[in-house]
């Protein structure tokens, strides 16, 4: 049975681990607000806005009369303007911006990097791993750039170079838990459960309320068939959040590997009161009625194989 749950864990972290990935290289490639420096303009109200509308507004009045701005300022405003184009999905025109701002400041490796960060978006992967290698060459401690460019070798399929960057992004930033996060995902995702728990633990050990880090390394337990372990992993990761659906699927599927139904339904139905539709709650809670039904109508124990584990690796 182990080495059918291993193999389906190993498919369920593939399916998965591009979604975690491009969302951690999002959160932290997107461009940033730049700060003005005792700008001239009224325009820089706008700005900075939130809104993205609001924000090409501003910082086209800036631009309009960039000459009487610092070089700071004339570089911020471009970047904002970038920014604001990229959220509402005009790439051509973040990317134009981005490439005036580094006209004003070609050794900025935020700006390569957020450039970088409107290229993967448009889905020029090439562009994007051109932007962040120059991002790196001139920030070593990048650690954005770095978990951004491992994006961009896995989705070329180098999984030996996105572990590499992964692992210098944990290395220049020590209290992020992001890269070993996607690091414990890829690695799980290569069937190599012992690395994945390495840094899944680590990640732990970096942030003692990362509940992900204890349901990351409970699936790996599962698809080892360290049950036991497995399921204080997802103990863990429960009494962080009550409430965390995956980590309440897991642990149904791991009693229900131990043949505790009766443990395993209510872990379901846990889940299912978080999450009404959940299908694998619901087909799970489904089941276990079903299996009870027969072993308390006196039958043998009804033979079962449990579902690969849950994961939410980002």
């Amino acid at each position: 049975m182990y080495q059918r749950l291993n193999s389906a864990a190993r498919a369920a972290a593939r399916a998965r681990f591009s979604a975690a990935i491009i969302l951690s290289s999002t959160l932290i490639g997107a461009p940033a607000l730049a700060a003005h420096k005792g700008g001239v303009s009224p325009g820089w109200d706008q700005c900075r806005a939130p809104d993205p509308d609001a924000r090409i507004a501003g910082c086209t009045q800036v631009i309009q009369e960039i000459e009487k701005e610092n070089r700071h300022n004339q570089a911020a405003a471009y970047v904002n303007r970038a920014g604001a184009y990229q959220a509402k999905a005009d790439y051509a025109h973040a990317l134009e911006d981005f490439g005036k701002a580094l006209e004003i400041d070609s050794k900025s490796s935020v700006f390569f990097g957020a450039r970088g960060a409107a290229h993967l978006a448009k889905g020029d992967l090439d562009r994007a791993l051109a932007d962040y290698d120059q991002a790196i060459a001139l920030d070593k401690r990048n650690a954005a750039a770095f978990l951004a460019r491992a994006h961009v070798w896995r989705a070329k399929g180098d999984v030996e170079k996105a572990l590499a960057d992964l692992e210098a992004a944990a290395k220049a930033e020590p209290k992020s838990t992001a890269p070993l996060v996607t690091a414990g995902a890829l690695h799980h995702a290569k069937g190599d459960h012992d690395r994945a728990i390495a840094a899944f633990s680590e990640a732990a050990k970096r942030d003692s309320k990362l509940a992900a880090a204890r349901n990351g390394r409970g699936a790996c337990h599962y698809a080892k068939g360290e049950l036991d372990k497995a399921i204080g992993d997802f103990d863990a990761a429960l009494k962080i959040d009550a409430n965390y659906v995956h980590a309440l699927v897991n642990r149904a599927n791991a009693w229900r590997a131990k043949k505790d139904f009766a443990r395993a339904k209510i872990d379901y139905e846990a889940a299912l009161a978080v999450k009404p539709d959940l299908v694998a709650a619901k087909k799970g809670a489904a089941d276990m009625a079903r299996l009870i039904a027969k072993k308390e109508s006196g039958g043998a124990t009804p033979t079962d194989a449990a579902p690969a584990a849950e994961h939410d690796h980002n």
